[in-house]
Parts: structure tokens; C-alpha cells; sequence
């Protein structure tokens, strides 16, 4: 018998319910993890569907071994809500404190992708420079405003919430010296942003090694671009289609 092969009109973007949302939840740690965006550390987070005052993440282990298993529900105080002696992640925080701030995102990223963090730490800003990167036409702030005793770690409600005061209506901040947290609608929107924004620091600073200013793409155009060629149901649908494959030819538990 044929295996049912999902298309980018079939594909189901927006889960439902606790369990849809939990099976796309492990699949985007595995995306994230295969295409190397999150290695030991990171962690991404989906609200709710069924209690929108919660959110849904794996516990303390890393995106390349998250199985239905690891998901627990967690309230935006941080407080682990499933019965379980599994340990939640120490930031988790941040998920709780966006979620909370952003009601109309639904899917939270924290990570440390190498490519961005040398703009962290200079006065050169993130811009759009590719199209796939157009949805950070708004800009991306830097948050330095670490607890001195916390190892620039997000631990304290305090500082999830100067978080997301400081990120306001952006989608993406970086975190100066740490990573970056990104804000999307939705899981498979979420992924599609953590890779591209990667990609798009790459091709910036390589561009600035070349030693001329990159010809960046304007906000006018990045808005309409962000739509056409990245988060549309069409290409949403198919850039996640396209990551599945991938993490099913190459991790064999999840075929």
C-alpha cells in the first residue's frame, strides 16, 4: 500500500486541540534540531488550544530527542501544571511572559543560532537583505537589561516581563551575547522564522565582509514580500512539508 503523501492543500497548519498541538510541537523541535538551528539548548513553545492561558513545551532535553512524551502544559507564571517528576526548562519564563504579553501569537522561540549573534553585540542592526528574512522589516531591538546574578540567563518573572515590554510589537529581539526570542502566529510560522532569520544573518554579515553596505530591502517591499514568499498558507504550508520530509528521512523514529 502507498503511503498517504500530504500536499501544501492538505497539510493542517493550525492545531485544534492539546494533541494536534503536542505532535506539531515535537516535530518543530525535530525540524529545528535537523536543520540545525537548535543544538543542546533552545527550546520552542505552542499556546494552548484548548486553555489559551497555557502553553505547551518539552521538558528540559534537547529539540533532537523530544518525543510526545516530554511535552508538558505549563501556566505563563511558569508553573509546571503536569503531573510529572520531569524538570521543566529554567527559561521557560520567556515563553510564559510573550505568550502572556502577545495575545495574538501563538508560538514562542528562544535559541542561540551563532549567525545572529554578532549583531547582538555591535552597533550593526538585523535588516532584511533576502526576502525570506522580510519579517523583520520592523526592526530587531536588543535587550540588555540582564539580573546581574542570573549568569544572563531569563529566570525571574521580573525580567520575562521586561522581555516583553522590550519587545513589544516586534516579532524577533535579539538578547545581547545570548540568542534571540521570536514571537509567530503559529508553530510552522514560528520555524520558518528561526530559519530564515538565521539564514538572512549569514548572508548580512557576509555581505558586509565584501566591505560595501549591503542593499537592503526596504519596509514597503519586505511587507508585501513577508506575505508572498513566506507566510502565506501556500508557502507556509509547503516550506513545512519540505522540513517533515527531512526529518523523516533522516530520524527514523519519526517516519
Amino acid at each position: 500500500m502507498k503511503k498517504k503523501i500530504e500536499t501544501a492543500e492538505t497539510i493542517k497548519i493550525i492545531p485544534e486541540t492539546t494533541e494536534e498541538a503536542i505532535q506539531q510541537l515535537v516535530m518543530a523541535n525535530r525540524i529545528l534540531a535537523n536543520e540545525g538551528v537548535l543544538d543542546t539548548f533552545g527550546h520552542v513553545s505552542v499556546r494552548n488550544p484548548e486553555n489559551r492561558k497555557t502553553f505547551l513545551q518539552a521538558r528540559s532535553i534537547s529539540p533532537y530527542e523530544v518525543t510526545e512524551e516530554d511535552i508538558l502544559e505549563i501556566d505563563f507564571d511558569g508553573n509546571v501544571l503536569t503531573e510529572t517528576a520531569m524538570l521543566p526548562y529554567g527559561e521557560r519564563i520567556i515563553h510564559g511572559a510573550l505568550l502572556n504579553a502577545r495575545s495574538e501569537m501563538n508560538a514562542v522561540f528562544h535559541g542561540h543560532p551563532a549567525a545572529v549573534i554578532p549583531f547582538s553585540v555591535t552597533d550593526i542592526p538585523i535588516k532584511p537583505v533576502m526576502h525570506l528574512g522580510s519579517f523583520i522589516y520592523q526592526g530587531v531591538p536588543v535587550y540588555d537589561d540582564y539580573e546581574p546574578d542570573d549568569g544572563m540567563l531569563i529566570r525571574k518573572k521580573s525580567e520575562g516581563e521586561r522581555i516583553a515590554k522590550h519587545l513589544g510589537e516586534h516579532r524577533v529581539q535579539l538578547l545581547r551575547g545570548h540568542g534571540c526570542n521570536i514571537v509567530a502566529d503559529h508553530l510552522p510560522q514560528l520555524v520558518a522564522s528561526a530559519i530564515y532569520l538565521r539564514d538572512n544573518a549569514t548572508v548580512q554579515w557576509q555581505a558586509l565582509l565584501v566591505g560595501k553596505e549591503p542593499k537592503y530591502i526596504s519596509p514597503e517591499v519586505a511587507r508585501v514580500a513577508m506575505q508572498m514568499a513566506l507566510f502565506g498558507p501556500m508557502p507556509t504550508a509547503r516550506s513545512w512539508g519540505y522540513w517533515v520530509a527531512r526529518v523523516k528521512a533522516n530520524m527514523p523514529d519519526m517516519e
